[in-house]
């Protein structure tokens, strides 16, 4: 009995651990099976407030700044592997002020549609780590007139990096903290965005 009583306890221990394997390689699958991501942020607005001071308008006595919006973006993902997943970022910020000589109010905006690819180069249940590039179309607009163009709006080639970005949390819900730039101009003299947007922070959602 006693060797057949060690055949029991052997085979309960390998159904154990078997099951034990299946789980978490189930987890796994789970895990890479959430190939849609969405995610909506803000990013900073280092670029803008420090421009402020250097448009004609803007800086005065008689100027005064209603609102800076920073960056407000939506972006969705699609996971094609562990490692390579491709979007599309799209980053609203804006800014508005009235000049208190004629109380008359202004403001401009930038309208960002950016495809983006992302690697991920560190992943575990609970952190992913990694870095993305995106590319596309910036519109400019507002109440003002460019004064070489005389329009009130116009598009200029837009693109960006992630170069450290970090996600927390596990299946379903997650936040996600990035460090990287937004760039949008058609030469050094015909700038809407340098190095702008260089830390965002971000909540999103995964499912299959």
């Amino acid at each position: 009995m006693q060797p057949i009583m060690k055949w029991r306890y052997t085979y309960i221990v390998l159904l154990l651990l078997l099951s034990l394997s299946v789980g978490a390689k189930g987890t796994v699958q789970t895990w890479d099976s959430l190939r849609h991501e969405v995610r909506i942020g803000w990013g900073d607005l280092l670029f803008e407030s420090a421009t402020q001071y250097e448009f004609p308008h803007i800086g005065r006595p008689n100027i005064r700044t209603d609102y800076i919006t920073g960056h407000l973006f939506a972006e969705y993902q699609y996971s094609w592997l562990r490692w390579l997943s491709t979007g599309m970022i799209v980053d609203f910020s804006g800014m508005g002020w009235h000049d208190r000589r004629d109380n008359s109010a202004h403001n401009y905006y930038n309208l960002s549609f950016l495809p983006a690819v992302r690697f991920t180069w560190y992943r575990h249940p609970w952190v992913q780590l990694y870095s993305a590039v995106f590319a596309g179309l910036t519109i400019n607009g507002g109440s003002e007139k460019d004064l070489v163009r005389g329009k009130y709006t116009i598009c200029y080639p837009g693109w960006g990096l992630t170069a450290f970005g970090m996600q927390v949390g596990q299946k379903g819900w997650f936040g996600a903290l990035e460090i990287g730039g937004l760039y949008a101009l058609n030469n050094m003299d015909d700038i809407v965005m340098l190095s702008s947007r260089m830390l965002t922070v971000s909540i999103g959602y995964r499912w299959q």
